[in-house]
């Protein structure tokens, strides 16, 4: 009886140490290759959060290569705490994949996100693209209810010239879609760009003629910051 007792606690520490170290593993880094790509982005995220973890109530800022590359973010938004994990080539059904990993452990009072322009050309309708950015809102309100949330329109470039009627009604529909959800924004860029006359400003724009500059960061900045109500 004893032996039995004995063999029955071990086991049940046994299952246990198991299913700890199962937890930590989910909760840890992403292991493998993920359905979307991007694992080795947001490992290093998750590297850089085990390290000195962003404080709860800050400004999240997430998406595709826009956010990644804006490095002067945090000196453009002087005045607020910044977060700032945008992946390079991302898209809204990414973004949604690793919510539990970038987004909702932040407990962030805001999140800026900035997707669609990789969504476009991969083939995705803009019925399509608004839907999965209508999950984001769902999840993340579903978890964090009190946060705001601002959608930023996808960007005309010259590279992807071809595709600014869809990326128009994607901006109609998404601007829509802002306007019937709860704490949630959309922060319209788009006019931003073209000059005076009604031509695509090539001075806000890298060498590649697709991602913009610094200065065109800045200039996007002052927009956003006016919606989102954030004073100097």
């Amino acid at each position: 009886m004893k032996k039995y007792s004995f063999n029955l606690i071990f086991m049940l520490c046994l299952c246990y140490g198991t299913s700890l170290s199962q937890t930590k593993t989910s909760a840890g880094f992403i292991p493998g290759s993920a359905p979307v790509g991007f694992e080795s982005e947001i490992n290093a995220f998750l590297r850089n959060d085990s390290a000195s973890f962003p404080p709860p109530g800050g400004y999240l800022f997430t998406g595709s290569s826009t956010i990644r590359k804006w490095e002067n973010l945090a000196a453009d938004f002087s005045e607020i705490t910044v977060i700032r994990r945008g992946f390079g080539g991302s898209t809204q059904e990414a973004l949604n994949y690793y919510i539990n990993d970038i987004v909702l452990p932040y407990k962030p009072r805001t999140i800026v996100v900035y997707e669609g322009d990789n969504d476009l050309v991969s083939g995705i309708t803009p019925g399509g693209f608004v839907a999965l950015c209508d999950t984001f809102i769902q999840r993340v309100h579903g978890r964090l209810p009190g946060t705001m949330i601002y959608f930023v329109s996808v960007k005309p470039s010259f590279t992807r010239k071809q595709y600014l009627p869809v990326q128009h009604e994607t901006n109609r529909l998404l601007k829509k879609l802002a306007r019937n959800r709860r704490k949630t924004k959309f922060i319209d860029i788009t006019p931003l760009m073209y000059d005076t006359k009604g031509n695509l400003r090539k001075d806000l724009f890298e060498a590649d003629s697709l991602h913009i500059n610094n200065e065109c960061y800045a200039i996007w900045a002052i927009r956003m910051k006016r919606v989102m109500g954030i004073a100097k």
